[in-house]
């Protein structure tokens, strides 16, 4: 009985602890002028940005790589993007805190018109997901669809933290 009672004040703690770490993560919302906030923000340094979805498997592993690659380059910053619109914010929420990618920046869909979201980012993107952009220090992006390859990416972030 002792046991039982230990355990489920450490599970109640623990749930506790994770609800008041849900409302520190600070969401943006991510409308048509927002890519160009970013890359004003990021003028002349390295920045990735990344398309996720709360359905989207490959995304769920992707999340552990940007922990660690923001951990191992702390200078490069790293901009996480919700595919989802703003009635998905608390599905967000939950997805975050479950699968942490760290010390990241955290965007949402402002708006359920996604297609316009997409556009003013890429012309050509029709919506995949996972959707990666890797923006050099003149913002030449290398531009990745589906699960990133985990040596490129670290070859990627290896290269241009040098440069930063």
């Amino acid at each position: 009985m002792k046991l039982f009672c230990r355990n489920l004040i450490g599970i109640l703690l623990l749930l506790a602890t994770a609800g008041a770490l849900a409302d520190h993560i600070t969401i943006r919302p991510f409308d048509a002028g927002s890519m160009e906030a970013i890359r004003a923000k990021y003028a002349g340094k390295p920045f990735v940005l990344a398309f996720w979805s709360t359905t989207c498997e490959p995304c769920r592993k992707e999340m552990a790589l940007w922990r660690a690659l923001k951990l191992r380059y702390p200078q490069i910053p790293i901009v996480l993007v919700a595919a989802e619109g703003p009635a998905d914010q608390a599905a967000v929420r939950a997805f975050l805190m479950r699968y942490n990618p760290g010390p990241v920046q955290h965007w949402l869909f402002a708006d359920e018109f996604a297609e316009r979201l997409r556009y003013s980012v890429d012309k050509s993107w029709r919506g995949e997901l996972p959707r990666s952009y890797f923006f050099d220090a003149a913002h030449v992006a290398e531009v990745r669809s589906g699960l990133i390859d985990r040596r490129m990416a670290e070859q990627w972030f290896k290269t241009h933290s040098r440069r930063n």
